[in-house]
């Protein structure tokens, strides 16, 4: 692996990581620091949870079933089933960095570290092309993203008695919409018909099924979406 080539794209992962996604996490995370506090769970828990579940809609589950009394495996089945979004998009990610992943621990590892947040940007046109470039960038980027969210988790946690409950919840919603922009961002076809399609389904799925609302939303709006992709006439060099 050229150094240079893996230190360029480390650099532009960081570069990235320090923009917009400082403000989204900082937020998000500092939310979930401040719902932690009021669940009651401690903050070595909660800063856990951070690192290894590393997805919001898990982390919440996870307080949501610690309050109701649930067991680990519950929990953990939950949690599971909260981050299964992730696979699709490791599948996805992973072939692009050729051989230069690192093998299996490595390829492991990439999937443990990457967010909705660092796939999204580094699947954009704009990111590295190069496979050794792609790996740095992605490295950089979603350290300083974990970093960035420890640090909201512990901010958070700390400021729950000045941080309002409806202020907190609302924080929870700036990642999702600033995932969603960057969808938009994407002007793919396919990209922009799940996101219409999810929102024209996700109201009245919700609205009439709440307990599979999302699912069914997420299904349709998703398999809507494949079907309108129009395939890349390039991909990352190996």
């Amino acid at each position: 692996m050229t150094q240079a080539t893996l230190l360029h794209g480390a650099k532009r992962g960081a570069l990235d990581a320090l923009g917009i996604p400082l403000i989204v996490l900082l937020g998000g995370m500092t939310g979930y620091g401040a719902l932690a506090h009021d669940s009651g769970i401690g903050l070595g828990l909660a800063t856990l949870a951070t690192v290894l579940v590393w997805g919001l809609p898990g982390q919440i589950a996870m307080l949501e079933l610690e309050n109701a009394g649930a067991d680990l495996l519950a929990i953990t089945i939950a949690v599971g089933m909260a981050n299964m979004r992730f696979f699709p998009m490791s599948v996805a990610l992973l072939p692009t960095f050729g051989r230069h992943a690192g093998g299996i621990i490595g390829r492991m590892f990439q999937s443990q570290i990457m967010s909705a947040s660092s796939w999204a940007f580094i699947m954009r046109p704009t990111a590295p092309v190069e496979a050794r470039a792609r790996v740095g960038y992605h490295v950089a980027f979603a350290a300083i993203c974990l970093t960035l969210a420890v640090i909201g988790t512990t901010a958070g946690y700390y400021g729950a008695a000045s941080l309002p409950r409806p202020l907190a919840l609302a924080l929870l919603f700036v990642n999702a919409c600033f995932l969603l922009l960057l969808l938009v961002d994407i002007r793919q076809r396919g990209a922009l018909v799940a996101i219409v399609t999810g929102i024209a389904v996700g109201l009245p799925a919700n609205l009439y099924l709440p307990d599979f609302g999302l699912i069914v939303t997420g299904v349709i709006g998703g398999t809507v979406g494949f079907l309108a992709w129009t395939p890349a006439k390039t991909g990352p060099s190996a």
